[in-house]
């Protein structure tokens, strides 16, 4: 059985792709898939990024992350994940107290690969790697990854603008 702190995480994954701030600090809109793929397959992919692992111990992910931060509380109650943003890195952290980090999120090229993709990577290298999305739009797909859920956000020239993996349920 999942914990209320887990669900929450795959639920925050979907906002996290719409709502992470970028580089600049602006937010996206929020992400309503246009299509569901009947032959997504599911991606093999380690459950790490940009140096950091899900799963991992919140306090120490955070302080690897550096400065400057900006935090924003997901939710209400004592077990609410929290949003860990280093816009200079381009990389976000979603973390729980209890859970540690749940979702890594990057808008930097800098910032590292997922499976060899990159911010700024065109859209058809995404396809050719991990083939159609379980769900998305033109500005956005998600590919399941095992127990977890890769998102990716595109712009209107159809580059990688977010990349990001987290727990999927």
């Amino acid at each position: 059985m999942q914990s209320p702190v887990h669900s929450c995480f795959a639920l925050v994954t979907v906002w996290a792709l719409s709502a992470a701030p970028t580089a600049s600090g602006q937010r996206a809109g929020i992400l309503r898939p246009s299509r569901v793929a009947d032959s997504a397959r599911t991606v093999s992919v380690q459950p790490a990024l940009a140096g950091f692992r899900i799963g991992e111990p919140a306090a120490g992910a955070i302080t690897r992350l550096g400065a400057p931060l900006r935090v924003d509380t997901l939710g209400s109650g004592p077990d609410a994940p929290l949003s860990f943003a280093n816009l200079a890195t381009g990389i976000t952290l979603i973390v729980s107290r209890d859970e540690g980090v749940g979702i890594i999120l990057l808008t930097s090229r800098q910032a590292g690969a997922l499976d060899s993709i990159r911010v700024g990577d065109a859209r058809g290298s995404v396809l050719a790697r991990w083939g159609p999305p379980v769900a998305g739009s033109k500005a956005a797909g998600l590919w399941f990854a095992g127990a977890y859920v890769i998102t990716v956000a595109f712009d209107g020239s159809q580059r990688v603008t977010r990349l990001g993996i987290g727990v999927g349920y």
